[in-house]
């Protein structure tokens, strides 16, 4: 009896077994579309990422687009503004020389100071001799008059030589330009820039004198405060450190409040500084 009701057992609890085998089999594919709505809504996020970082790229991109595009306005609006003040500027001083050309030959001839005075008519005016209106002849007739901009042509070019760092060649052409156009106006630049090739090229003594003959032929210049810093750095690059030192407080007592008085202070506090170590 006891073993009739163990196998009756027995066969219930296999069908029983095989019936959940059977349910778990047909449930089994209920997950297969859940994991592919979850892979699919992750591409759509990827996606969307993906779409942002272009649409910030994109927006960085016409950003730096629109900033460089009104730098090079800037840039556009000061060159012309800086070509419309060379213009005015030459146009300025062409009136001026033609003004001066007009004046020189209205101008009567001056007198000489150990000859008698000139007899006069009655009227009180002088009377001109044959004599004399030869010699203002032969003097207006031997004075050519300088072309402004033939003179600016030539300074320029010299300066060119300067920048493209051939100093040499710079040297002798802003001597050249000195000796033949010793009125232009460029007088006072190019001897500065002739301290400038002996100071790069460390002829510092040649410079100092370059520097100091454009101090005396030109003191109103607009370069003489930097003439005269030059040489107290000249001083300080051959070892002079006292004329080095007295020439950069001169400049100071000079020209207050410049760019050459803060260019000098500069210097003498590294002077001081390279002494400190040695004392």
């Amino acid at each position: 009896m006891r073993l009739l009701l163990c196998l009756i057992s027995f066969f219930i609890f296999n069908a029983a077994l095989a019936g959940e085998t059977e349910t778990n089999k047909d449930k089994a594919p209920v997950f297969e579309p859940i994991t592919e709505d979850i892979n699919g809504r992750l591409s759509k996020i990827e996606k969307s990422l993906n779409n942002k970082a272009l649409l910030d790229m994109l927006e960085l991109l016409e950003s730096l687009k629109v900033e460089v595009s009104t730098l090079r306005g800037q840039i556009e609006v000061q060159t012309h503004t800086i070509d419309q003040l060379k213009n005015k500027q030459r146009d300025l001083y062409t009136d001026v020389d033609k003004r001066l050309q007009r004046i020189e030959s209205n101008k009567p001839a001056a007198s000489n100071d150990n000859e008698p005075a000139t007899p006069e008519t009655e009227g009180g005016q002088e009377a001109t001799t044959d004599t004399e209106e030869t010699i203002a002849t032969e003097e207006n007739t031997d004075m050519e008059p300088v072309d402004p901009a033939k003179a600016e042509a030539v300074y320029q070019k010299a300066f060119k030589l300067l920048k493209e760092s051939q100093y040499d060649q710079a040297h002798v052409a802003f001597k050249s330009f000195i000796k033949d156009y010793p009125d232009s106006a460029f007088c006072d630049n190019a001897q500065y820039w002739l301290g400038e090739t002996n100071y790069v090229l460390q002829k510092y003594e040649l410079a100092i004198n370059e520097y100091q003959a454009l101090i005396n032929t030109f003191p109103n210049s607009k370069k003489a405060s930097h003439a005269l810093l030059k040489i107290g750095y000249s001083y300080d690059e051959l070892g002079n450190a006292d004329d080095a030192h007295k020439t950069l407080e001169e400049v100071k007592t000079q020209y207050p409040g410049t760019t050459a008085a803060r260019l000098a202070d500069d210097r003498l506090r590294k002077i001081g500084s390279a002494k400190e170590p040695n004392t």
